[in-house]
C-alpha cells in the first residue's frame, strides 16, 4: 500500500514539474520583450543597440533630427550599421572611379544629404504590421500596398508581402517591405525594395521596424546618394 501511495505521489511530482516548465516557457514567449515593447524613446532604443544602430544614431545627430526621435510620434524603418557600411564602400568605388576624394568617416558628408536620406526612413505616426496593407509584387495592380508620404512629404510604398503556404495562396508568413522611386510614374520593377527583418518594436513613442541590412543601400539609391554628395560637397579629412 505504502508503495503504491509513494508512486502516484511520485507520478504527481512529475507532472507538476512538467506543468510548472511548460508555464515557464509560456511566460517567457509572451513577455512584453517578446511583443517588442521598449522603456523609452525610439532614439532610446537606438542607443541602446549599437552593434547594429551606432551609426544611424550618427547619422540622426548629423541630420539635426534627435528631437524627432525623442519626443514625436513616429514609425522608423531602421537601416542597421552594415546598410551604411556597404553604402559608403560603394560610394567610394564610384568616387575613386570618377577621380574625387573618397571619405573615411560618415561625418565628411554634408548634413543635409543625412537629413534629405534618413527622412526617407521616418513616418509621423504609429503604424504596426496590421496597419499596413498587402503587397504583391507580381499583381501590383490588384495589391499595391499604399503609398504614404514620409517625414519630409517623399512618396514611399509601404506594404507587407504574403507569403504561400501547403500550396494556399497568402496564407504564410508575412513580410514587411518599403520601396522608394523617385519618380512615382515609373513602372514598380524600377523601385528599391527594402524588405524588414524585425516588426513592431514599440518604444514609448513610437514603432520601429529593422530592414534586412544585407538587402540594402542607405537612402536606396546610391546613384543618388553620390549625385546629393557632389552637390553639396565633401569634407575633407
Amino acid at each position: 500500500m505504502m508503495k503504491h501511495t509513494y508512486r502516484l505521489w511520485l507520478a504527481a511530482c512529475t507532472c507538476m514539474v512538467i506543468l510548472l516548465s511548460a508555464c515557464k516557457k509560456d511566460y517567457y514567449q509572451d513577455t512584453g520583450t517578446a511583443k517588442g515593447r521598449f522603456n523609452g524613446s525610439v532614439m532610446d532604443y537606438l542607443q541602446s543597440k549599437p552593434d547594429y544602430f551606432s551609426n544611424v544614431v550618427k547619422v540622426i545627430g548629423y541630420a539635426k533630427m534627435e528631437q524627432v526621435f525623442s519626443k514625436e510620434n513616429i514609425t522608423f524603418f531602421a537601416p542597421a550599421n552594415p546598410c551604411f557600411d556597404s553604402s559608403v564602400n560603394l560610394l567610394n568605388k564610384i568616387l575613386y572611379l570618377t577621380g574625387r576624394d573618397t571619405i573615411k568617416t560618415l561625418d565628411q558628408v554634408h548634413p543635409e544629404v543625412w537629413r534629405q536620406l534618413l527622412a526617407r526612413y521616418v513616418f509621423k505616426g504609429k503604424m504596426m504590421l496590421n496597419d499596413i496593407p498587402q503587397v504583391d509584387f507580381l499583381k501590383f495592380k490588384t495589391y499595391p500596398g499604399q503609398i504614404v508620404r514620409s517625414y519630409d512629404g517623399v512618396p514611399m510604398n509601404l506594404g507587407v508581402v504574403y507569403g504561400n503556404e501547403g500550396g494556399a495562396e497568402y496564407v504564410g508568413y508575412r513580410q514587411l517591405h518599403i520601396s522608394y522611386q523617385a519618380d512615382i510614374s515609373q513602372p514598380l520593377s524600377t523601385w528599391y525594395k527594402a524588405p524588414v527583418a524585425s516588426v513592431n518594436i514599440e518604444p514609448d513613442n513610437g514603432a520601429v521596424h529593422v530592414l534586412v541590412f544585407t538587402q540594402h543601400y542607405f537612402g536606396f539609391d546610391i546613384n543618388e546618394f553620390y549625385n546629393l554628395c557632389l552637390r553639396y560637397g565633401i569634407a575633407g579629412k
